[in-house]
């Protein structure tokens, strides 16, 4: 006798576990995100060559304590090397990149980002990092 080949049987559902009664799709994961975003916490993403780095933060945290956290994130790098850069506050589409500069330590969260609090929105930083200068 002939085994029959069962190929990706752990991952297929039966049909009425994907589709409704009406033929549309059953959205299983919906009650789950809702869950998560009761717990969300808000961070900002910091962008690097070296990797992502997440800090959690409120509307009042200010780049300056963020860049901190970068410092300690990456000891090797002082803090007047570094630089974050972002967009004006929503700035979108052409605006987006016109308006990416370095930000100033006492720049808020709030005052740089609409939807800080919004689960699953993100808002990123970019960080430069400056060369050593011996005259500084």
């Amino acid at each position: 006798m002939a085994e029959e080949e069962v190929v990706g049987a752990e991952n297929i559902a039966p049909d009425a576990e994907i589709w409704d009664e009406k033929g549309g799709l059953i959205k299983k994961g919906a009650g789950e995100i809702a869950e998560r975003d009761q717990d969300h916490i808000p961070e900002v993403k910091i962008l690097t060559t070296l990797g992502m780095f997440a800090v959690p933060v409120t509307a009042d945290t200010t780049i300056g304590e963020i860049r901190q956290k970068v410092q300690e994130w990456r000891p090797e790098i002082s803090l007047e090397q570094i630089e974050l850069i972002c967009k004006d506050k929503d700035a979108w589409g052409p605006l987006f990149n016109k308006t990416s500069r370095p930000r100033d330590d006492d720049e808020t969260v709030d005052s740089l980002w609409s939807d800080w609090e919004i689960p699953r929105r993100m808002m990123q930083l970019a960080l430069w990092i400056k060369e050593r200068n011996e005259e500084t």
